[in-house]
């Protein structure tokens, strides 16, 4: 049996100690070969401790499809080294499981044997497939793709979306939008509504004009915040609908994901980028189920250039 034979290749490794070194494997990948393995993408990043995540992109058709993220257990070539030199990581789409190894080949370049059991009852006879991954500036994925999360009806790329996403953690600031006006201090203009600033530094008069504007078309009466991002609501909801002459960047909520680029956690949408929380993955997987569980699909400006105000809606 394949799965047999699986077991005894984790046995040919030595599980990590924690402070194993598995920087190499860190980065974003993309299959080399045109193979029957069916990954595309390959996003490696760290979890925390002697944590690893792996996070796969299939090779669907028309567009790539979301395996989703598991962690991955690392294994050195003995007992007393300090290097991973092979990652193994069980994906399980409900009708197979693949158990993928990964090891380093040279630099740059990482050798998987991708080992499928198929666990449907279809007859279909379990394999095992060798290739190669490349490192790529790649940092997001290509199409529609549904991500496998537990509660949800996806699968690996295909299916409706189906089943809520958590509602996240929100940090928020109550104000009354009825008394926000513009106040100047020496060169600059700010945004207050009672005590409470809202926005400052404003150096040109008709960005605050603007930002004024913004709050009261939308009715913000809430100023929130995840890490160093700051989004705005009225009441318990995401503003909807642009208002006449915003500047926005329009993204997919589906899509949308955090991922590790270089050493900075950033959510994207393919190779957009929508926010950047530096070494903090906390906040930036909090930011992207706010935007998963609101169904947000635009970042918006006031000033593009020199953004004032950043807000985000559901267009």
């Amino acid at each position: 049996m394949l799965w047999t034979r699986l077991a005894a290749l984790a046995l040919l490794g030595i599980a990590a100690p924690a402070h194993a070194d598995v920087e190499s494997f860190y980065g974003n990948w993309e299959n080399a070969e045109a193979d029957q393995s069916g990954i595309a993408h390959v996003e490696i990043s760290p979890a925390g401790g002697n944590h690893v995540s792996v996070r796969i992109y299939g090779n669907c058709h028309p567009t790539e499809c979301n395996w989703g993220e598991v962690q991955a257990q690392g294994y050195t070539s003995s007992p007393g080294s300090g290097e991973v030199t092979s990652l193994s990581a069980l994906f399980n789409s409900g009708f197979a499981r693949k158990q993928i190894l990964f090891r380093e080949a040279k630099p740059g370049e990482l050798l998987i044997e991708v080992l499928t059991v198929f666990i449907d009852g279809s007859g279909r006879h379990d394999f095992d497939i060798t290739g190669r991954l490349k490192r790529t500036a790649w940092a997001g994925p290509i199409g529609l793709n549904w991500e496998n999360q537990a509660g949800q009806n996806s699968g690996w790329g295909g299916g409706a979306h189906s089943g809520a996403s958590l509602k996240p953690s929100e940090t928020c600031t109550a104000f009354d939008p009825a008394v926000a006006r513009m106040i100047q201090t020496g060169a600059r203009w700010k945004i207050v509504a009672g005590k409470e600033a809202l926005v400052d530094a404003i150096g040109d008069e008709g960005d605050a004009q603007r930002v004024l504007s913004t709050i009261r078309h939308y009715g913000f009466d809430r100023k929130c915040h995840v890490g160093t991002a700051v989004y705005w609501k009225h009441g318990a909801h995401m503003p909807e609908g642009k208002m006449g002459g915003t500047n926005c960047i329009a993204f997919n909520p589906t899509t949308a994901h955090a991922s590790q680029i270089g050493h900075r956690w950033k959510v994207v949408d393919g190779v957009q980028w929508i926010a950047d929380f530096g070494d903090d993955k906390g906040h930036a997987d909090s930011f992207l189920s706010l935007i998963r569980f609101y169904r947000l699909d635009a970042e918006c400006f006031v000033n593009r250039a020199n953004p004032v105000m950043t807000y985000w809606l559901a267009f």
